[in-house]
């Protein structure tokens, strides 16, 4: 390195998101004063996170585990929401619910139940574009009372049928661009098909916050010679934004955690960044950079 040190700099637009943060800060008052309680499901996409939550009393319960809480234990609803049902659920076992579901995610589910209830009055649906099977969305079709299709893929529009009306909403954390090209075709097979006024309207309902992190992950990973990009393995955001920094910085290299570090990474580094996903904490990224601060 031309015994140059080189310079390590944390992305400042990386980390927790308000909505997971807001989560965790709710869940770390329930520790400390009920000692142990339950999540529906993880917390937050991080191994280093749920590990350090667990350690202090935090339980995970899955789907079925609604069925087996005993009246007065803490529950804990995490950032993505659950479905209308689930909350009922909980409230008949007489558990105690701290609810830490995502403002931007419950303004959304309003949107969606009043939409649905608009829909069925004249034969239309909703539609939302998102990840079958994501928490977030189990929620919003939940609040649709089953009268919405989720779409993921383009391809799978032709299940829709354009001579009704419909209303479009997204996923909260969807990729921007992805949604508008689906919106765009929306609208276009809409025209097509309809014999007067297009009966489609669409909603903006991705969360400024991510959206923003796209291009500020792009103009990061331009500014270094060598990106570490820190993520849990089952991150979706932490795919996407990593995605985007290999394509800008083909020296980007995706750690879960410290010990996972190669020194010849950092072999002809003068600038190296360090950056992750909404669900990585920002205590994880600051152990990574202490690692490389003592491996170069």
């Amino acid at each position: 390195m031309d015994n140059l040190k080189p310079r390590i700099e944390i992305d400042p637009s990386a980390g927790f998101c308000s909505g997971v943060k807001r989560a965790i800060e709710s869940a770390e008052n329930l520790l400390k004063s009920a000692g142990e309680v339950s999540c529906l499901g993880e917390i937050v996409h991080n191994e280093a996170e749920m590990d350090r939550l667990e350690g202090l009393g935090m339980r995970v319960m899955g789907p079925d585990d609604t069925k087996i809480q005993k009246a007065g234990s803490k529950v804990l609803i995490r950032a993505h929401g659950v479905p209308p049902e689930t909350y009922k659920e909980l409230k008949d076992k007489q558990v105690v619910i701290t609810d830490a579901t995502c403002p931007v995610v419950l303004r959304l589910q309003q949107k969606v139940k009043q939409a649905s209830a608009e829909m069925l009055q004249v034969g239309g649906t909703v539609v939302i574009y998102g990840k079958p099977g994501h928490a977030e969305i189990a929620g919003l079709v939940g609040n649709a009372s089953g009268n919405a299709i989720v779409i993921s893929t383009p391809d799978q529009l032709d299940s829709l049928d354009f001579t009704k009306p419909m209303m479009v909403f997204s996923q909260t954390t969807s990729d921007l661009n992805l949604y508008r090209e689906i919106c765009d075709t929306i609208l276009s097979l809409a025209r097509k098909t309809a014999t007067g006024e297009t009966k489609v309207m669409i909603h903006q309902t991705i969360c400024g916050q991510v959206s923003r992190r796209a291009p500020a992950i792009e103009k990061f990973a331009g500014s270094h010679d060598v990106i570490i990009f820190v993520s849990g393995s089952d991150s979706s955001n932490g795919k996407y934004l990593a995605g985007i920094s290999k394509f800008v910085n083909d020296h980007t290299y995706i750690v879960t955690g410290p010990g996972q570090l190669n020194p010849e990474w950092f072999a002809k580094a003068y600038t190296i960044g360090i950056s992750g996903a909404t669900s990585t904490p920002q205590w994880l990224m600051q152990q990574i950079a202490s690692e490389i601060e003592s491996m170069i």
